[in-house]
């Protein structure tokens, strides 16, 4: 009986220093893997960047395209139109100092269609 209580004593000590040890092969694999998936995730973020600073940039374009029709229409008196236009651009703009003068431009805009109501 004592020789098997041993053995029992014996087993679980083996088996405590045991159980450790084969977590670790799981942790390596699981870190190989990640890494080799943030190679793909490092090109999809660049990607996904690029494509970002292209929209970006057509969507300045088309904004300032919008600012210089309203500031027409402005000059030319048709200042509902020109209220339209600011819209437009103020929606489509990506950039933080147009998107400034847009608002301030606007609010000018704005005022003056109140009062002339």
């Amino acid at each position: 009986m004592k020789k098997t209580l041993n053995n029992i004593c014996a087993l679980c000590l083996m088996a405590s220093c045991a159980l450790p040890l084969a977590a670790l092969p799981a942790s390596a694999l699981a870190d190989s893997m990640s890494s080799y998936s943030g190679q793909a995730n490092d090109a999809q973020a660049k990607r996904e960047a690029k494509e970002r600073a292209n929209y970006l940039s057509d969507a300045n374009e088309h904004s300032l395209v919008y600012l210089g029709q309203a500031r027409q229409f402005r000059e030319q008196g048709r200042y509902e139109l020109a209220r339209q236009r600011y819209l437009q651009a103020l929606s489509i703009c990506a950039d933080d100092q147009t998107l400034g003068i847009i608002k301030r431009e606007l609010n000018g805009v704005e005022l003056l269609l109140r009062t002339m109501r």
